[in-house]
């Protein structure tokens, strides 16, 4: 028997409530089995239970047996002493709540039903990697798109709480805070951490004050980047350098070191010095940018919108004074597919909800229907087995769905895992 199983049984009360008794013989009524509880402390919290007409509000803890009290040393927590009943599959032990006063104790082995379980084990143990798999065609799509637009709430939700710890370390500046992010984004993987701290030691007030000339800001991205340090090279490389020294004196700038940056096993395209120039391009084409995404959330306006280029000099080069063949150097749709799903609409969402403004997260959640799906491993596995594959909101929602209720096979708090396991009622 698994704990898991008998937390869902004693949370949605699926088995024979009926005549109840503790394993003293006392009549129990169960008024509400309380809130679960995912920290700390007792399984269910703010319970209410009559126990012989005498009516009990405080914790529930439950075991697989009676035993598990004693060996996992909760009579030495005190945040068991509001413990009002003890819920356990099998009692075989009596645990005391004070010397000599045994504990309320429920036993649910005979209570219940058994098809229930084990269809909870087929769900569980299943090889596939969506274990519910086998299980979908009986799944209604409405159901299935109800699970799925949860988890895509639940993913925003999630990274919400990043976004903000980002923009509190911003002390309240969202621009900024977009100006980072995105700065990490351009980095993809590889050069993630690299972009961000370029972006850390280079305010983006700074980028602003020199929002009129493209130069400029490119000097100031590669030279805090640490892209500038040495002394000879060509044309465009003194350009830039220039630039750079009279900006680095100006406001006593200090760039990241060149170790920082991952220079291999990388796609020419994805190269630092290719990806700086076009986020400083980016920054000089849309100064106000976080100004014009709380205005306008059309991707048809965006794609065109980001699909800038790096500077002229990158299209023969991916690094400084080292000239190749020539070739594409825009940011490519993949590339601001990624951005606007792992940035850009993550910080819009957060935004709204900042403000209270719940009427537009729908137009901001809308975004990700404008963008392909995203094909991946994750979800290659679910499209398998039969989810729905649109856009990326449909791939955003079975990554979440994957990473957090899948792979962890925590089924039961899946609406579609809960109703495989009930549908086992209706066929006793």
């Amino acid at each position: 028997m698994k704990e898991a199983f008998l937390h869902y049984i004693w949370q949605y009360q699926l088995f024979d409530t009926e005549n109840l008794h503790t394993v003293l013989g006392e009549e129990l009524v169960i008024v509400s089995p309380g809130i679960l509880n995912r920290d700390a402390g007792p399984d269910f919290k703010g319970a209410v239970i009559r126990i012989d007409n005498i009516t009990w509000a405080g914790d529930v803890e439950i075991h697989v047996r009676s035993s598990d009290w004693y060996r996992h040393h909760h009579q030495l927590d005190e945040k068991y002493k509001m413990v009002a009943l003890h819920v356990v599959y099998e009692h075989d032990r009596e645990v005391e709540r004070l010397p000599g006063e045994l504990f309320p104790t429920l036993e649910l082995k005979e209570l219940i039903l058994d098809g229930m379980y084990d269809q909870y084990l087929r769900l569980t143990s299943a090889m596939e990697v969506v274990p519910c798999h086998s299980f979908l065609p009986n799944i209604s799509d409405l159901m299935i798109r109800g699970q799925m637009e949860t988890v895509l709430m639940e993913r925003l939700l999630r990274k919400q709480s990043q976004v903000r710890e980002t923009v509190g370390q911003c002390r309240g500046d969202w621009q900024e805070a977009l100006y980072q992010r995105l700065a990490s984004g351009f980095g993809l993987k590889a050069n993630a951490n690299a972009f961000e701290w370029m972006a850390k030691s280079l305010p983006y007030k700074i980028i602003a004050r020199h929002s009129a000339s493209a130069l400029q800001v490119q000097s100031l991205v590669f030279g805090q980047a640490g892209m500038l340090e040495a002394q000879e090279g060509d044309e465009y490389y003194k350009a830039l350098k220039s630039e750079y020294d009279y900006l680095r004196y100006k406001y006593q700038l200090v760039p990241i070191e060149m170790h920082h940056w991952n220079l291999l096993r990388l796609r020419p395209q994805n190269f630092p010095c290719v990806r700086l120039s076009q986020f400083a391009r980016l920054l000089y084409e849309i100064p106000d940018l976080w100004g014009e995404l709380t205005l306008n959330t059309s991707m048809s306006y965006w794609w065109r919108r980001f699909a800038v280029s790096a500077d002229d000099y990158w299209a023969t080069h991916y690094h400084f004074n080292k000239p190749t063949t020539h070739h594409g150097t825009a940011v490519g749709e993949m590339t601001i597919a990624l951005l606007f799903i792992n940035v850009i609409v993550p910080l819009l969402f957060a935004y709204r909800k900042f403000r209270g403004e719940d009427e537009l997260l729908e137009e901001t959640m809308g975004m990700l229907e404008e963008i392909p799906f995203e094909d991946n491993r994750v979800t290659r596995g679910l499209v398998g087995a039969g989810f729905p594959h649109q856009h990326a909101a449909d791939s955003q929602a079975l990554i979440e769905l994957y990473n957090i209720y899948c792979r962890p096979r925590r089924c039961l708090e899946c609406a579609i895992g809960d109703c495989i396991v009930k549908s086992s009622i209706n066929h006793l």
